[in-house]
């Protein structure tokens, strides 16, 4: 059966093969760039393979929530995420006039996003794939897998229609503050501007996930967002 074929018979097949590549590219980072960054990610790794292998058999052996839930349309996926990245720079500028106005514009809420990235090793290049590509998507998806699989734990229906449900935005908002906490925690992030900017990106993330129930849009988001703050940061442009 060819690859398309097995797509469209199985749409959940995209985002393994997807995450399979992601998972040698956090064991090279873990073995040659980043130790503590490559582990971290590679647990994440596995736990999006193990909420959607426990989706299918224990609920009703379907995924609502998918990578790419229909053929096509990649381009627009991406204008989607360029657009979502977009309206979270505006909402955080909006935001930081009241919580911090020296970091209330357009320049500093991108250095914020870049504010969570680990320590970083020597290689430019490799630390852009990571932290630009490789943790967005695994992220992302984790986070998007996690939240169908609490819904479908909580009888809670996240589609288009209910988006605006108090259900809805209140189980988004729980794994927005998990979120929120991960870089707090995990990643030593300390309590500043920067935890409400990573609170708005998955809130605007998650909110797309439900509307358009694929994750693709969303990780772009997040690739928009980290790839630029690892650029300037790295390159110092």
């Amino acid at each position: 059966m060819a690859l398309k074929q097995v797509f469209q018979r199985y749409p959940y097949m995209r985002e393994v093969l997807i995450t399979i590549i992601v998972f040698f590219g956090l064991l090279f980072t873990a073995t040659n760039v980043n130790q503590q960054l490559g582990n971290i990610y590679l647990w994440f790794n596995g736990g999006i393979l193990f909420l959607l292998i426990i989706g299918l058999l224990i609920f009703d052996k379907r995924l609502r929530i998918t990578y790419q839930s229909r053929p096509g349309g990649t381009l627009q996926a991406m204008g989607w995420g360029l657009a979502g990245w977009i309206i979270l720079l505006f909402i955080s500028v909006f935001v930081m006039k009241f919580v911090d106005p020296v970091k209330a514009n357009i320049g500093s809420v991108m250095l914020l996003l870049g504010a969570t990235t680990p320590a970083l090793a020597t290689s430019k290049i490799a630390n852009w794939l990571n932290f630009g590509v490789l943790v967005p998507y695994t992220e992302t998806q984790l986070w998007a897998r996690a939240t169908e699989f609490f819904s479908d734990v909580f009888h809670i229906d996240i589609s288009k229609k209910n988006v605006r449900t108090l259900r809805v935005l209140v189980l988004v908002g729980i794994f927005c503050l998990g979120f929120m906490v991960f870089h707090l925690t995990s990643k030593g992030v300390p309590v500043s501007s920067s935890l409400i900017v990573v609170f708005i990106m998955m809130f605007i993330s998650l909110i797309f996930v439900v509307i358009f129930q694929e994750s693709r849009q969303a990780v772009w988001i997040h690739i928009f967002a980290n790839g630029t703050a690892a650029y300037l940061i790295l390159f110092g442009v």
